[in-house]
């Protein structure tokens, strides 16, 4: 028996272009009717959400990568990188001329190399008005900010490096004691590390909440399509992996399912039982 379900966001729940389909909308509103928890479980920080994944009906999310864990309102967990271990990183950073991005509760913080790495990044996969369109929904700028890191230099969560391969190995190496990898992969010719609390992580926090509501192991799954949604899927009794997603991904995956806009968390639900499939809901068609 299922009774509780953890979702990615993006490339999971929703498109980067189109949002949340309608499918998903309804395969969740289907699953709180019967009782199944709902979390959202992302890799973002709570500022950068969007939109209509705030307004949908869950009973909690588990955001910045296991950072944060809220369950029916209230705050579980809240987890940040120590000033010493940040300044170090900062120290770093400056030194190998890396890309950096760091996040906060609500805010993200780049130097002007990371802010050029996404922005580029976007302009590869998104062009023309469909590209300001995502700028609009995405909640996160890509803007050169770092100077206005200070602020809340106690309170960073997630960093984010991009450079040359092997200086990327000499951070994991040297902060390997006092940080988690989140996820470390090549980019775009760039190698990329996602650095986290070391008490954190999408897998851990899946743990956390499933010991706190005394859930069993095998009555929880998941879906994700991200290598940071590894150890979500191995921390559930049912991983599922979005077939459009990272290959990675798939070799801890229970099984496989359709895209977002190919209505794949509703079409693997409801082909697991968990939820009835109804033809009025036009599970088979896009938004």
């Amino acid at each position: 028996m299922t009774r509780i379900i953890y979702l990615d966001i993006d490339g999971t729940l929703r498109d980067e272009l189109e949002g949340i389909p309608d499918s998903a909308k309804i395969a969740v509103q289907k699953c709180r009717q019967k009782g199944i928890l709902i979390l959202i479980c992302t890799g973002r920080n709570p500022g950068s959400i969007q939109d209509d994944v705030r307004c949908m009906e869950t009973d909690g999310v588990i955001s910045g990568g296991g950072c944060y864990i809220e369950f029916k309102g209230e705050l579980l967990k809240r987890e940040h990188f120590s000033k010493k271990t940040l300044t170090d990183i900062l120290e770093v950073i400056r030194k190998r001329n890396l890309g950096a991005s760091l996040e906060s509760e609500q805010e993200i913080y780049m130097n002007g190399i990371a802010a050029e790495f996404y922005r580029e990044d976007v302009h590869r996969k998104i062009s023309g008005e469909n590209e300001q369109w995502y700028w609009e929904k995405n909640r996160i700028g890509y803007e050169d900010n770092f100077s206005q890191l200070w602020n809340e230099r106690g309170k960073i969560h997630k960093i984010c490096l991009i450079g040359a391969q092997e200086e990327i190995e000499r951070v994991q190496a040297k902060f390997g004691e006092v940080s988690g990898t989140a996820q470390k992969k090549e980019w775009n010719g760039r190698a990329y590390i996602e650095l986290l609390p070391p008490q954190c992580g999408k897998g851990r926090a899946v743990e956390f909440l499933n010991r706190y509501l005394g859930i069993k192991r095998e009555e929880s799954m998941s879906f994700g399509d991200g290598e940071n949604d590894i150890e979500m899927l191995k921390s559930t009794g049912t991983g599922i992996a979005v077939s459009s997603g990272s290959p990675k991904l798939l070799g801890y995956a229970d099984a496989v399912c359709e895209s977002p806009l190919e209505n794949g968390i509703y079409r693997e639900l409801a082909r697991r039982g968990i939820i009835e499939a109804d033809h009025s809901d036009r599970q088979t068609e896009g938004r």
